[in-house]
């Protein structure tokens, strides 16, 4: 039986689901033979590399993982897992120690849980300031320093300062204000200017004002 490219995916997803249900770790060359000898008493006629090439598009878009015994679809019917997961979303850019803590779970099945939701890309991580980070796929990487640093505690002191100052503040008043070192405010103001959430003026050889973007 001769099979429409899309549904020919389908029927290769739905043997590969057969293959995991026998709780059996997914490795392509033993998929490969499984798949094969599924087909072969069927009407449905598979070449071995039309069976190669789903396997790596369903690779490709997040639906199986080598190594996992899971697909894509169950990936949050493990309520820790979903918790997780949630708690990502509503909070982008967390570190791993907040999520332990915050949702008093241990070390180990945090890191876990964490591994299986990046394997199947429903979450990202990336690294700022030595931290891993962790956020939803949908936010794109260009956007995650302007998140992190929105909602950092430090970023947000300065930001609400300059809210509440529209004739602008020079660096060495906004540390004696938020009692800030000197070098820890000129290095969040750079960073803050950078990601375009601040400006700056420069009204002479020594004074550079600082105002909210």
């Amino acid at each position: 039986m001769a099979l429409k490219t899309n549904e020919i995916e389908s029927v290769v997803f739905n043997a590969i689901k057969s293959f995991l249900n026998e709780n059996r770790v997914l490795k392509k060359e033993n998929l490969i033979r499984y798949i094969k000898s599924y087909f072969s008493k069927s009407s449905i006629n598979l070449n071995e590399r039309s069976i190669i090439e789903n396997i790596e598009s369903l690779i490709k878009k997040g639906r199986i993982v080598e190594g996992s015994k899971l697909i894509s679809e169950d990936v949050l019917n493990n309520p820790k897992r979903r918790k997780i997961y949630e708690f990502i979303r509503e909070n982008p850019c967390v570190y791993f120690n907040t999520i332990v803590t915050s949702l008093k779970l241990s070390n180990n099945l945090v890191f876990w849980h964490l591994n299986v939701l990046l394997k199947f890309n429903f979450i990202k991580k990336s690294m700022i300031e030595n931290h891993e980070i962790y956020f939803d796929k949908s936010i794109p990487h260009g956007n995650i320093k302007k998140l992190y640093f929105q909602n950092k505690e430090i970023s947000k002191k300065i930001l609400n300062c300059l809210k509440n100052d529209e004739i602008g503040i020079n660096q060495s008043r906004l540390s004696e204000k938020l009692k800030i070192h000197p070098k820890t405010i000129k290095k969040y103001l750079d960073i803050l200017e950078e990601i375009g959430l601040i400006m700056k003026k420069k009204i002479s050889k020594k004074e550079i004002l600082y105002f909210l973007k």
